[in-house]
């Protein structure tokens, strides 16, 4: 089966939304997954990974950070154009892209994300495509994106998102909007998905929840957006407390629907729960020591992992919960 046809059934996949986990090549260490016992009530530090741990990876300035269902972070660094897979443990498993000019080597590498059949999608803006790996760490193919989207997808701060079924949508920045993407990687709906339209002054990220819906941050706003499964507005919530405006880096959801936004300039994790109501302030740095997390992960196994480029940096957080109500 040639690369193209493996990618176009990969994504097929995901929009039928059949979960299919693949065990890990590598026999990962065996963590069990538990079902949430509770809301989360604090994070712990559980592991860092320091600069010389990623100079030795080659991921010295981590950008992006992804779980796979097994546990397994990849990293993406995107000045160096390299992704590794890291085990539950932090062991290295594989690395990938890096300078070439083959198809399996990256450009300009700016996001990734985690497909239905727990496939490595990363989106190039250099290459204009999006290129796919299995979790083996073999290429599958790559696939430029279609031409009613190309532009949305190749702004910098457009995005990938995956949903609680596995498809993939486009974070496109132009039309504030969160589009379907069909295995084309073309516009699944014609009709725009967030509404109403005059409800998001912009979008920079997204993220789904377990029951249906999605979180959405505005930047222009200082705000939170919660959209229905439907698309249809259903909350707000201000960024702004007594220390200033919050500025997320992403959003990412848990199991239980809390959602955790990492706060870039007050170097710290913000944990809402479903409805809305800030349950956790976890501070990340302060004057004498910064830590600004650029990027944000969170796995099934109730773990965090959090990233700093500039100081070269992963920590990876226990997600500590209370009593089931």
């Amino acid at each position: 089966m040639s690369g193209s046809k493996f990618l176009r059934g990969t994504l097929a996949a995901s929009m039928a939304g059949a979960i299919l986990a693949l065990p890990s090549a590598w026999g990962a260490p065996s963590i069990a997954p538990e079902e949430p016992a509770g809301p989360p009530v604090a994070l712990r530090t559980e592991r860092i990974l320091d600069r010389g741990t990623l100079e030795a990876l080659g991921v010295p300035r981590p950008s992006r950070l992804k779980y796979d269902t097994s546990g397994n972070l990849y990293v993406l660094d995107a000045l160096s154009r390299r992704v590794v897979k890291l085990d539950p443990r932090g062991a290295p498993l594989l690395d990938l892209g890096g300078y070439g000019e083959d198809e399996a080597s990256f450009s300009i590498p700016c996001d990734l994300v985690v497909d239905a059949r727990q496939s490595l999608l990363v989106l190039d803006r250099g290459k204009s495509a999006v290129i796919a790996f299995d979790g083996s760490g073999r290429f599958l193919g790559s696939r430029s994106m279609a031409p009613d989207v190309a532009t949305e997808a190749f702004a910098p701060s457009a995005r990938l998102v995956v949903d609680l079924f596995g498809s993939l949508w486009l974070v496109a920045p132009r039309s504030r909007d969160l589009v379907p993407l069909d295995e084309r990687l073309s516009r699944a709906r014609g009709s725009r998905f967030l509404a109403p339209e005059e409800s998001l002054r912009a979008i920079a990220s997204a993220a789904f929840l377990p029951g249906g819906g999605v979180w959405v941050h505005d930047p222009v706003a200082g705000a939170l957006r919660r959209f229905g499964a439907s698309g249809g507005l259903l909350g707000t919530v201000s960024l702004r407390d007594s220390t200033g405006y919050a500025v997320p880096s992403e959003l990412a959801t848990d199991a239980g629907g809390s959602l955790y936004v990492p706060d870039v300039e007050g170097q710290r994790i913000l944990v809402y729960d479903p409805d809305g109501a800030l349950r956790i302030t976890r501070a990340l740095g302060g004057p004498s020591a910064s830590w600004h997390p650029a990027a944000l992960a969170v796995s099934r196994l109730d773990r965090i992992a959090i990233a700093d480029p500039a100081r070269g940096e992963i920590q990876i957080l226990a997600i500590e919960r209370g009593r089931a109500p």
